[in-house]
């Protein structure tokens, strides 16, 4: 993992919370309470837009060319011969 040293200004108020996280839950610096938001952070944009491109292909008719065709050749029986 390639680190890079980031130079930030944050309110107080955020300072104090990062030291008594870091605390709370004996993180080992604050950068590593900073990386663990920006990590959730990075997740939660990412389930956003796997959630829009999946709304993306239902709306667009995708959804339903896939749904017609991806049984096919299925019989339901687990000991069909292949």
């Amino acid at each position: 993992m390639n680190i890079e040293k980031l130079s930030v200004s944050l309110d107080g108020a955020l300072v104090e919370f990062i030291s008594q996280y870091q605390k709370s839950y004996q993180v080992r610096s604050k950068s590593e309470v900073v990386t663990r938001a920006l990590t959730l952070l990075r997740q939660q944009e990412l389930e956003s837009q796997y959630a829009a491109a999946l709304e993306e292909w239902q709306t667009s008719g995708e959804a339903d060319l896939w749904e017609a065709v991806a049984p096919d050749g299925l019989t339901g029986d687990v000991h069909a011969p292949r």
